[in-house]
C-alpha cells in the first residue's frame, strides 16, 4: 500500500515536540469519530492544520488509505499515560478510522498491513503490539475490544508479516538513487557497493568514511559495532533502521551530486532546444541569429 504523508508543521510544538524515538511498541487506537467523511485524510488535515487538543498521533488508517502525521522516530502524545510514560516516549500509535460510511474489516486489513510493515521496519514483536487500554485503561480500541475482534486483528497481522507487500517502502516518495547520483564521500570514496556486516567483514575506504559519519572508530573494516553505529544513524535520521548502507542512506550521509541547470532556448516564441552545456547553448544562439535576432529568449528551465 501507498503512504501518504501531510507531517504536522513544527511549528505546532504543542502536538509534535520533536523529541526523539526509538519505537519500541506499535499501540492500536480508533478515532472515535463516526460521521461520515471523517476518513484518514481529515484526520491528517486535522492534524496538520493544528489540533485544538494536545493529541497527536503517527497514522491515521481508513478502509483505503494510511496517512502519517508525525515521523516514525519522534514522539506523539497518544497514549494517555503522561510526558515520560512508555505510551507516549516508547510506541507507535496508529489510529482506525470508524466513519459510518467506511468499511471497517478493510480498515482492519489495512492497518494489519500496516502494523507487520512497521514491525518489520523497527523489529518490533508482535507480542508489543498492544491496545491504547495498555497505557491509560481507556476503552480503545472501543469497536474492537466490544466486538471481540483483537485476537482477528492480531492474526490479520500475523498473515501480512512475511508477505513481499509488508516490506518496508519509501514514505518520503524519494527516488530510485543511482550510484551516479550519489556525492562521494570527504576521504574520496564514492558509492558502489550496499555496505553491511557480513562474514568475512567488508574493509575500505567507503566503510572508513561511513564509521566517521556514524561516529564510531574508522578503522575500515564493517564490524558489529559499525552495524550498530549505522543503525542508530538511522533511527536519529528517519531513515529504514537495517544497518545497511544503501543509496538512500548514503545519499543521506554525503549529498546527491547537483545537476547543472537546463536552459530551454526559444526563437520567436517557438522552442529550438534545451541544453545543459554552454557550448550548446551558445550554438542555438547562433544559429537563431540568422531568422529573428531579436526574438530570441534563454530561460532556466530547473
Amino acid at each position: 500500500m501507498k503512504i501518504n504523508q501531510l507531517l504536522i508543521p513544527k511549528k505546532f510544538t504543542y502536538a509534535r515536540p520533536g523529541y526523539r524515538m526509538a519505537p519500541k511498541y506499535i499501540t492500536v487506537h480508533e478515532t472515535a469519530n463516526t460521521g461520515k467523511g471523517a476518513d484518514a485524510d481529515n484526520h491528517a488535515r486535522l492534524q496538520y492544520n493544528g489540533n485544538s487538543r494536545q493529541a497527536s498521533w503517527h497514522y491515521t488508517v481508513d478502509d483505503h488509505s494510511i496517512w502519517q502525521s508525525v515521523p516514525d522516530n519522534e514522539v506523539a502524545w497518544h497514549a494517555g499515560d503522561g510526558r515520560y510514560g512508555t505510551g507516549n516516549r516508547q510506541s507507535i500509535g496508529v489510529e482506525l478510522c470508524v466513519n459510518s460510511d467506511g468499511d471497517f474489516q478493510k480498515t482492519m486489513k489495512n492497518a494489519a498491513w500496516l502494523v507487520a510493515h512497521l514491525m518489520d521496519k523497527w523489529d518490533i514483536p508482535i507480542s508489543r503490539v498492544v491496545q491504547h487500554s495498555k497505557w491509560s485503561g481507556k476503552n480503545c480500541p472501543a469497536t474492537i475490544r466490544k466486538k471481540g475482534w483483537w485476537d482477528d486483528f492480531l492474526a490479520m497481522v500475523k498473515a501480512e508479516m512475511g508477505k513481499a507487500s509488508s516490506k518496508p517502502i519509501t514514505e518520503n516518495k524519494v527516488k530510485k538513487l543511482k550510484e551516479e547520483d550519489l556525492n562521494a564521500a570527504p576521504n574520496g570514496a564514492k558509492y558502489t557497493r550496499l555496505l553491511k556486516y557480513t562474514s568475512p567483514m567488508m574493509r575500505g575506504k567507503d566503510v572508513e568514511a561511513i564509521q566517521r559519519k556514524a561516529g564510531t572508530k574508522d578503522d575500515g573494516i564493517f564490524g558489529p559495532k559499525t552495524d550498530k553505529a549505522v543503525r542508530k544513524y538511522q533511527t536519529a535520521h528517519d531513515l529504514k533502521v537495517d544497518g545497511i548502507v544503501g543509496p538512500q542512506t548514503w545519499a543521506h550521509m554525503f549529498g546527491l551530486k547537483s545537476k547543472d541547470p537546463v536552459y530551454r532556448v526559444k526563437c520567436a516564441g517557438v522552442q529550438v532546444g534545451a541544453f545543459r552545456k554552454v557550448e550548446n547553448i551558445l550554438n542555438a544562439v547562433k544559429e537563431a541569429l540568422g531568422k529573428s535576432p531579436d526574438k530570441i529568449f534563454i530561460e532556466k528551465a530547473e
